[in-house]
């Protein structure tokens, strides 16, 4: 029997989103172990098992699910998680017991995700859920180095959720842009299809300002979201039905990696 390729997501951006707040938490903390690969390995295997699991929870309900692509999921989903298993075992014997924690809201995630796709298209809850649940890296590998749990291993995972989240709003609104299929759009306009991701910004900025003036971390963080928010302010003021998806997300992945060494260096 022929063994089917494996499954990879499509989705070149969530590599980023579950990779980059592993990078800035091991800077942050300054340690690289075994234990860190050991986690970060895990990760790795569970996230790439997240696409079998899609297609085996809709395999029950859509028609054109074809049997070869769902027994290929079952296999390589088995395999994934089997990996991410192999991976967790040392560090939960060397009692990390809250990664259970992680792993249990990391599911609630995935399955809220799931849940809110199941019956239409992504929408920014789902994506913003999604988000929350690969960002938990920076946490657990926080966790992992330290091996505790503070405000600190919260902070690495609001900036790294804040950061990615606000790539969700703007990719929104540049959908919701493209399916009006208007060249043009008034200033008004722009502002009345860009006004949630306007608001997230300001928001975001608001929250980061402020956990600098209480000394949760150093004002100069506000320079790793500075190209983000450049581009993001200057699209939405540009906003324009003609959006060409692959080029935003090539963008995109670029100010990940940006924001990742702009963070490790103003935090180092």
């Amino acid at each position: 029997m022929q063994i089917s390729k494996p499954i990879i997501t499509r989705e070149h951006g969530s590599w980023a989103v579950l990779i980059v707040p592993m990078i800035v938490s091991l800077s942050f903390t300054g340690t690289v172990q075994w234990n860190n690969v050991f986690l970060a390995l895990s990760t790795l295997s569970v996230f790439m098992s997240y696409v079998p699991a899609h297609i085996i929870f809709r395999g029950r309900s859509a028609a054109d699910q074809s049997n070869e692509k769902l027994r290929a999921s079952y296999l390589w989903g088995s395999i994934y998680l089997c990996v991410g298993v192999i991976f967790i075992v040392p560090l939960l014997l060397q009692r990390y017991i809250h990664l259970i924690s992680f792993t249990v809201l990391g599911s609630a995630l995935f399955l809220a995700n799931y849940a809110l796709t199941v019956k239409g298209k992504k929408n920014i809850i789902s994506d913003l859920a999604a988000v929350a649940g690969l960002t938990l890296t920076a946490p657990s590998m926080y966790y992992i180095s330290t091996g505790s749990i503070d405000k600190n291993a919260f902070i690495l995972w609001l900036l790294n959720f804040l950061f990615f989240g606000s790539s969700v709003f703007y990719v929104h609104m540049k959908i919701k842009a493209t399916g009006l299929k208007k060249e043009h759009f008034s200033f008004r306009e722009r502002l009345i299809l860009g006004k949630l991701n306007m608001l997230y910004h300001i928001a975001a900025v608001g929250i980061i300002v402020t956990m600098a003036l209480v000394h949760f971390t150093p004002l100069t963080v506000v320079l790793a979201f500075t190209p983000m928010l450049i581009h993001i302010f200057y699209g939405t003021l540009t906003l324009s039905s003609n959006v060409r998806f692959k080029r935003l997300g090539f963008l995109l992945l670029a100010h990940s990696v940006v924001f990742c060494i702009l963070l490790v260096v103003v935090w180092s």
